[in-house]
């Protein structure tokens, strides 16, 4: 059987598990607001269309031209990808979490 906590708890090993623990939860409660966020907007900008406030070609090139130019925002997203803890278990936890909860 493994063991999960050291015999002592030492900080270091406090600081190396609660840490990824808490920036996934964060991670997951930010992913999780800013589908809701895009959810509403995209429910509303839906309603204005039907009822005839805009047309899709408003809504549509501006979209368009947000996503061609995403090479830039791909690079940022990679880079702070980069400093996140993905790959320890209390990560994943913690994102889990934040899904759920958030």
């Amino acid at each position: 059987m493994a063991v999960v906590l050291p015999p002592d708890l030492s900080t270091t090993f406090l600081i190396e598990f609660v840490l990824p623990l808490v920036i996934g939860f964060a991670v997951g409660f930010l992913i999780k607001k800013a589908l809701t966020v895009g959810l509403i907007v995209a429910v509303v900008v839906s309603v204005l269309i039907i009822l005839g406030f805009l047309a899709p070609g408003e809504v549509l090139k501006p979209l368009i031209g947000f996503l061609r130019s995403g090479s830039a925002e791909a690079e940022w997203v990679n880079r702070v990808a980069g400093y996140l803890p993905y790959t320890s278990v209390t990560f994943v936890v913690g994102l889990v979490i934040g899904l759920m909860k958030g």
